[in-house]
């Protein structure tokens, strides 16, 4: 039993949606369109499919694999054009559809000929819908795509995700989101996995959060879809809009809209150059410290759970390109219940994936780093993110006051292997003797507002 599925190539209605992947793996509702056919055809008895592909086959081929995933067996076979379904049928009909009980002879709406006009059931499928929905194409513009995700929005229209769940009437919320209980959520709602919502903030009604997506304080988000891996910055209102990675689309006028900065709308998952944060060897020393160090951090965390608070505290900064630049922001955590210094063992993690180096200028929230203005102030981000600071010595710590941006300005022209050591000799001393160094001041609340730490005070 097998099938041939038609990926779409360029479709000018929604051209920002496949600039960074081809359409057919473009995350709708938590997972790429190809996958919910795959699952569909897998569930109707196909064993055999093959994908056509034209735009970028090569990415198709990493996401479905050899189809072991759904039980079936996947060819991705490159084309040089789009086929039409007709075009395909007369390619490959000699090797789809035998067999198939649901093709043919169903007694439906399409009699004896057998659900050759379905685009659901049928032997070559073009990927512009999703199963069960063929009357509401996705890719013709973006009010039809906003459409499309509206109608498959219910549970019942999406695959029995583990973990999906219905947390009110309308309102469906994947694995390890976070959501403030000072935020409102309005129904018809879809919230992926991994995704932070901040106190203050409104989603809803009409509202898709994909995965991954960084909604801060106060925004609000309505009739509009956040793509995947998206930050979403404080009192950001997005209405009638599609907000994908660093673009915002007006989806009833089908227009861009412009963006004023990063810490209004960007992507979270884009990395640019900048300063290279760790050597291989400052890395694994990090792994090690981050792996025989941890007993230290029970204490914590036994006390947030006794004040039934998270344990880290998630956080988020901008992360600098070396041309003194605010660029796409970077996740990072802090121990809730832990001192000065302990509180960064989180951010040990961030050294071993390279994102931050043992010496350098503290984390910025985006919001901190939209007040450098000035060309000395923005020197601060000409520096890789550091786990200890120029600044800390000098008992400033994480703060963005006048004293704290000289010291990151000052490390950013004058960093060297002998500044480091000298840093790290410091923040060594005054770990051990609290006398020698000052305990480093955090950021101010306005910008450092943990997901789901207390309930909202009224009144």
């Amino acid at each position: 039993m097998k099938a041939v599925l038609i990926c779409p190539g360029e479709r000018p209605g929604v051209a920002a949606l496949s600039a960074t992947a081809p359409l057919s793996n473009v995350p709708i509702l938590g997972q790429a369109l190809i996958m919910y056919w795959l699952e569909h055809l897998a569930a109707r008895g196909v064993r055999e499919v093959r994908v056509l592909a034209t735009d970028r086959p090569e990415a198709v081929r990493r996401l479905v694999g050899g189809g072991e995933r759904w039980g079936l067996r996947v060819e991705v076979v490159p084309e040089i054009r789009e086929l039409t379904v007709e075009e395909a049928r007369a390619k490959y009909g000699g090797s789809v559809g035998a067999g198939l009980p649901f093709l043919r002879g169903n007694g439906g709406r399409n009699g004896g000929e057998g659900c050759r006009t379905d685009a659901d059931a049928g032997d070559v499928v073009l990927l512009d819908h999703f199963p069960g929905l063929p009357g509401v194409p996705l890719f013709d513009s973006y009010a039809g795509w906003i459409r499309a995700l509206t109608s498959a929005m219910p549970l019942g229209r999406t695959p029995g995700r583990v973990g999906l769940r219905q947390i009110q009437s309308g309102v469906w919320v994947g694995l390890r989101t976070r959501i403030s209980p000072c935020a409102q959520v309005r129904a018809p709602c879809w919230i992926g996995e991994n995704v932070q919502i901040g106190k203050g903030c409104t989603i809803g009604p009409m509202a898709v959060v994909e995965d991954r997506a960084w909604i801060e304080p106060g925004a609000v988000v309505s009739q509009s879809v956040v793509g995947p891996d998206t930050y979403v910055g404080s009192f950001t209102e997005i209405r009638h809009s599609i907000a994908w990675e660093g673009r915002l689309i007006d989806w009833r006028l089908n227009s861009p809209i412009p963006v004023l900065g990063d810490f209004v709308l960007c992507s979270l998952a884009r990395r640019r150059g900048g300063g290279a944060p760790s050597s291989l060897l400052g890395r694994l020393g990090a792994a090690v410290a981050l792996l025989t160090s941890w007993p230290l951090c029970l204490p914590s965390i036994f006390r947030a759970a006794r004040r039934d608070l998270p344990p880290f505290q998630s956080l988020v900064a901008v992360r600098p390109d070396g041309s003194g630049d605010a660029n796409s922001p970077i996740r990072y955590h802090e121990l809730t219940e832990a001192g000065p210094w302990l509180r960064r063992w989180p951010q040990l993690w961030n050294i071993v994936r390279g994102d931050f180096a043992w010496v350098g200028n503290r984390p910025l929230h985006p919001g901190q780093a939209a007040q450098l203005t000035s060309e000395f102030d923005k020197l601060w981000l000409q520096a890789p993110i550091g786990l200890l600071s120029l600044a800390d010595t000098q008992g400033c710590g994480d703060s963005i006051s006048g004293e704290g941006r000289v010291h990151s300005s000052f490390y950013a022209a004058q960093a060297g292997k002998s500044l480091d050591r000298a840093i790290l000799f410091r923040a060594l001393r005054g770990l051990l003797s609290p006398r020698l160094g000052q305990a480093p001041r955090r950021q101010s609340d306005e910008f450092m507002v943990p997901i789901e730490a207390k309930p909202c005070k009224t009144g």
